[in-house]
């Protein structure tokens, strides 16, 4: 459903996430940037058309982005010719250990059913370099459900999340050090920031 969901959306994704406050994006990229060394290799999980987060880290790092959508991917491609895409569940993802110093997935994650997402934090955890950095938007209350006409963008759409604490102990258990978490608000909900060091 959500492959089916971001190709069916194509461009439109792009009006989405214009409506979404892109300034906070830009706010946490930057910090983001700055943690990392000066040949910083890079992984997006859910990258979709590569603005903006490839488009400002390709400019600096070695970045590759991956998303489930061959529709979004070839748009990245096309919006951003210097970066590196490739279509993959991010579920299924195999890369050697130390692989990346920073990882992001910015309300990707909460697509993956719940129950395999501690699986993939353990993943991300074993692919970052010593003191790597991941960031993610997760949700903030349990829930797990599909919106059938999402944001009227007329295509269906599925999440599937915990809530913060849960997120939280989670992070901790396998290792991470919470640098900075806060709620993000968004209309009458919102997701939580994670910001997280190896």
């Amino acid at each position: 459903m959500v492959q089916r969901g971001y190709d069916q959306l194509g461009t439109r994704y792009r009006t989405h996430y214009e409506q979404l406050n892109p300034d906070r994006y830009n706010d946490w990229l930057i910090a983001f940037a700055r943690l990392l060394p000066k040949d910083a290799s890079v992984l997006e999980l859910g990258c979709a058309d590569g603005i903006p987060t490839a488009h400002f880290l390709s400019q600096q790092f070695d970045y590759l982005g991956v998303d489930i959508s061959p529709v979004q991917i070839q748009q990245a491609r096309a919006n951003v010719p210097n970066a590196r895409f490739e279509v993959a569940d991010m579920a299924s993802l195999n890369f050697p250990a130390l692989s990346f110093d920073g990882v992001l997935a910015l309300y990707s994650i909460i697509h993956l059913p719940i129950a395999e997402q501690p699986a993939l934090f353990n993943e991300v955890y074993n692919w970052l370099k010593a003191e790597g950095y991941f960031l993610c938007i997760t949700g903030a209350q349990a829930w797990t459900g599909t919106d059938e006409d999402w944001n009227q963008l007329g295509t269906s759409m599925y999440w599937s999340h915990t809530d913060a604490i849960t997120y939280q102990s989670w992070f901790l258990e396998i290792g991470f050090t919470i640098l900075d978490t806060h709620f993000v608000a968004e209309g009458d909900g919102g997701h939580t920031y994670f910001l997280l060091r190896k």
